[in-house]
């Protein structure tokens, strides 16, 4: 009887996997966070020192996550001129108060927003792999 071998493929989706799931991107199984919930404000952002799971470093060098504002300018780019439009079109607000809704929706989002950023940096610098 053969004994079937491992998948040392990544998973479905790859990178966008790891990110999705906000997984550790070298094996994909361990919490990027030590909280699940994004609007637990005082534990948002607080990561591991490794992966529970492969042992990977998550804090790589002191100020790496400071590149993840790099990502996150554009994410709320690409999620702004959506909503805006929305706002724009279809709901018949006075421009301040598209505004200030615009601004809300945009910052209720920040903590959701933080996190992908950071967990798309990081993947930028970590390769998957299979044997970890």
């Amino acid at each position: 009887m053969k004994v079937a071998e491992p998948d040392r493929h990544e998973p479905s989706g790859g990178k966008l996997y790891s990110i999705l799931r906000l997984k550790c991107p070298r094996c994909h199984k361990g919490d990027l966070f030590l909280t699940r919930n994004a609007y637990n404000l005082k534990h948002m952002l607080d990561m591991p020192d490794r992966c529970p799971v492969c042992n990977q470093d998550f804090r790589i060098e002191p100020g790496f996550y400071s590149g993840a504002l790099w990502v996150s300018f554009p994410m709320v780019v690409i999620l702004g001129i959506p909503l805006w439009i929305l706002l724009f079109w279809f709901v018949d607000l006075s421009f301040d108060m598209m505004f200030l809704l615009f601004g809300a929706t945009i910052f209720g989002l920040q903590p959701v927003i933080m996190r992908y950023s950071r967990a798309i940096w990081i993947n930028v610098f970590v390769k998957f792999d299979p044997e970890a």
